[in-house]
């Protein structure tokens, strides 16, 4: 099978249009082939650590809302992840970071909380604070991430390991980018 490229240049900004219409036009090829395992991964591992620590002490019908949400993570961080990159070179970038942190949200809560209640899980309004706060601070990461080359998937992308040892230089180019901002609005 072969991986068609996301756009006509992984470096090459496009429009918001344009990259919705090539999720909406090639869900196969955005979604399946260049589903985003590094996404799937973290996602399924970070927030099944957490749902459990939240509702492990809570008994079975609470565990069995941290293994839906386990399931639900892999298969939905992967398919998070792909949109997430097709979008991350798409202009103007406020309004690809607000679709990346609103519309993808809205409809994986929605979606989450609907298999809760259909698996019967209990003390679904804890995993799910839980999740929605992680949430807003796992998807500003990860969208800032994939906009500098990191934590992607398919024809080029580094190796999780090559991305984890290049977020220690990242990690201290953020208080540095915040101190540089800051000290441009002192008089």
């Amino acid at each position: 099978m072969t991986v068609m490229q996301e756009s006509s240049s992984p470096y090459e900004p496009e429009s918001i249009a344009s990259a919705m219409m090539r999720m909406a036009t090639r869900p196969w090829t955005v979604f399946v082939v260049c589903w985003n395992w590094k996404a799937a991964l973290l996602s399924a591992g970070i927030r099944g650590l957490l749902f459990c620590v939240v509702v492990v002490p809570r008994g079975a019908g609470a565990m069995r809302g941290a293994w839906i949400e386990i399931a639900f993570r892999v298969a939905l961080g992967g398919c998070w992840g792909s949109a997430m990159q097709a979008l991350r070179r798409a202009r103007p970038a406020w309004l690809a970071g607000l679709l990346v942190a609103m519309v993808l949200p809205l409809g994986a809560h929605t979606l989450e909380f609907a298999l809760l209640k259909l698996g019967r899980a209990t003390h679904i309004k804890t995993g799910m604070v839980v999740s929605v706060v992680f949430s807003a601070a796992s998807l500003a990461v990860n969208f800032s991430l994939m906009r500098r080359g990191l934590m992607l998937t398919g024809e080029g992308a580094a190796s999780l390991a090559s991305d984890f040892r290049q977020l220690k230089g990242i990690a201290l180019e953020i208080p540095a980018g915040l101190g540089r901002k800051k000290a441009e609005r002192l008089p």
